[in-house]
């Protein structure tokens, strides 16, 4: 009786080792199970923010190594600018200095996007935000500005216009063309409401001043 009693003991007892050997091995199994998951959760979300972070840098560095210098942005410009000087009258000078206010030195997103250098508004173009100064302080507004395939386009448009008028008045700036030299054409062009920024002409004239832009006027 004894012997069948110390059997069933041991037996017990081997039962009861192996399931508090089972219970730890689950322990053990469910806590890497835990573990694996909070990992699994960390490298889900992590990776995101991290390739967010390297596609924002790498987009701000794109910006500023494809950011145009004064001097880059005036010899683009140069070539096209004597050209229309020759068959629309328009002083290189003041169209350079121009476009380069108008276009932040071909960098805004108006020029890179739509290759609008001279802020030109159409009906049927690109909406964009900008600034316009009236009664004495600046308002932001949302407008509509042409698109051009190119800059050289965007060039011979705006020639166009100073040459033959808008569509309501060719003569709208003829004292811009006939103007006796570049500060006088500056200031027709403030004066005909080219821009509303009450110091557009004085801009024009220190940014011609400034590269020697007047150089280029025959």
């Amino acid at each position: 009786m004894q012997r069948r009693f110390r059997r069933f003991k041991k037996k017990m007892n081997q039962r009861f080792q192996n399931f508090l050997n089972l219970l730890a091995l689950l322990f053990k199994l469910g806590f890497t199970l835990l573990l694996l998951f909070f990992v699994a959760l960390f490298l889900i979300s992590r990776p995101l923010n991290i390739f967010s972070d390297f596609f924002v840098n790498h987009s701000e560095e794109t910006v500023e190594i494809g950011r145009l210098s004064e001097d880059e942005f005036i010899q683009r410009v140069e070539p096209t600018a004597k050209e229309v000087e020759q068959t629309h009258g328009v002083r290189p000078s003041l169209l350079i200095a121009q476009a380069a206010l108008e276009s932040d030195w071909g960098n805004s997103g108006l020029s890179k996007e739509s290759n609008n250098y001279f802020g030109i508004k159409g009906s049927n173009g690109r909406e964009y935000a900008t600034k316009e100064y009236y009664e004495d302080e600046w308002e932001n507004i949302q407008t509509s500005f042409k698109q051009y395939n190119s800059m050289e386009e965007s060039i011979i448009d705006y020639a166009n216009l100073i040459d033959n008028g808008t569509s309501w008045d060719a003569n709208f700036y003829k004292e811009v063309k006939e103007a006796g030299d570049y500060k006088e054409a500056a200031y027709a062009l403030q004066e005909a409401g080219y821009a509303t920024d009450p110091d557009y002409a004085s801009k024009l004239i220190h940014i011609i001043e400034k590269y020697h832009l007047y150089e280029m006027d025959h």
